[in-house]
């Protein structure tokens, strides 16, 4: 379990930076804030600002397997130890000094280990408090937090990757916009906004939808990609009846696959409603999946289907079968069989290609949240009309708005 990447904040240049800092650092109290993803985990972990003595205090609230207190541990050196005073309620932590008055603990995943600890902190005047908070206590920028509440929630290493770079070049490309050149400032906020959208979906899974006539071999596909036994296969027109989504991952890219309804006219109540949640589905897919049974006479519904989505990607399933649409496939199909599995790894590397046809070489700052990008393409808006005031105030906006958490 990797924890939220805290980094040391850049000294802020600008004085309306400096300012913001000064009003967000902490009043001196005591602070603690997890620093883990919730939910289950192997470990999860404390951040603490507060003086050594603050753990020492008879009775002590660590027991180092070295026997020294925690004054005594030396600054980022990992110390084992018992937590909790009482013998009996005490549990197997790790704890690091990272600073003069910042300590790590370490202890099981999960909620109860972690709240039993703040709990003992808090009745020793420590106060809990989200790690973004401690993150703007010590001088980062409002863009520096976004970039690391988007790095919390990637869910591939790819895109964690790419998020883990904005911390550094997406922040220090902020800072430096105001005072470059005029005539470089359009170019150089376009490059931004080129990616914006692609930044922006780094923290959620792309949408994928399989649709097509009921019985075509949807569901026997999706498992296939999957690589287990999510939808109901069975050989009966209007089996899956309601959206059914699994989360996956095609070329380190998060994906979230659909398998809806087969799409058809008639069917009983239940079966249309599962229709009309497919096709509401479809309109705000990323990538439509039609998929076809080359095995049987096509129809007027597979013609209707693949003109309605022409840029979707169209599969040709069943491909172990007999071609039974005589020369008539799109030339662009791919052809699969989910049965035994021919082409779908190749249908996989497909999906993470049209998902992110393009990416953007290493090093690359984009914006990673809306409130960034509104702010970048306010900035240019403001250049086209010879507004440059209005331009380097979204732009320093961009990078630390004191309106923001």
């Amino acid at each position: 379990m990797s924890k939220n990447p805290i980094p040391e904040p850049t000294a802020p240049t600008g004085t309306g930076e400096n300012e913001r800092a000064a009003a967000r650092t902490s009043d001196g109290a005591p602070t603690a804030a997890v620093v883990t993803p919730a939910g289950r985990g192997a470990v999860a972990t404390i951040a603490v600002q507060c003086s050594p003595e603050l753990f020492d205090v008879e009775p002590c609230l660590f027991m180092a397997a070295n026997r020294r207190s925690v004054r005594e541990q030396p600054i980022d050196r990992i110390c084992f130890g018992r937590w909790g005073a009482a013998e009996t309620e005490a549990e197997d932590v790790v704890l690091c000094r990272t600073g003069e008055q910042t300590t790590e603990i370490h202890c099981h995943g999960g909620s109860a280990a972690a709240n039993r600890i703040l709990r003992d902190l808090a009745q020793r005047g420590c106060r809990a408090e989200a790690w973004e908070t401690q993150l703007a206590a010590r001088g980062a920028t409002t863009a520096a937090i976004e970039v690391t509440q988007a790095l919390s929630r990637a869910a591939t290493l790819r895109t964690a990757g790419i998020l883990l770079e904005q911390q550094t070049v997406l922040v220090e490309e902020l800072r430096n916009l105001p005072q470059a050149d005029p005539d470089q400032l359009p170019e150089r906020l376009d490059n931004l906004l080129r990616w914006s959208e692609f930044g922006v979906k780094l923290t959620e899974p792309w949408r994928v939808v399989l649709c097509g006539r009921p019985n075509v071999g949807k569901s026997s596909l999706i498992n296939a990609l999957l690589g287990y036994t999510r939808s109901i296969v069975f050989d009966q027109p209007g089996t899956t009846r309601d959206l059914l989504t699994a989360n996956a991952a095609f070329d380190g890219w998060p994906v979230e696959l659909t398998d809806t309804a087969g799409l058809r006219d008639g069917g009983d109540v239940i079966e249309t409603i599962g229709v009309e949640r497919a096709r509401e589905r479809l309109k705000c897919a990323n990538l439509a999946i039609i998929v076809i049974d080359r095995s049987r006479v096509p129809t007027d519904e597979d013609y209707r289907l693949l003109e309605a989505f022409p840029d979707s990607l169209r599969v040709a399933n069943k491909c172990d079968l007999e071609d039974a649409w005589g020369g008539k496939l799109p030339s662009d199909a791919m052809a699969v069989s989910s049965l035994i599995g021919d082409g779908v790894e190749e249908l996989a590397s497909e999906i993470g290609r049209r998902i992110a046809p393009t990416v953007p070489d290493a090093g690359t700052p984009l914006p990673v949240t809306d409130r960034q990008m509104r702010l970048l393409q306010a900035a240019r808006k403001a250049i086209e009309q010879q507004d440059a005031p209005a331009a380097r105030s979204a732009i320093e906006r961009c990078l630390d708005d004191p309106g923001e958490p």
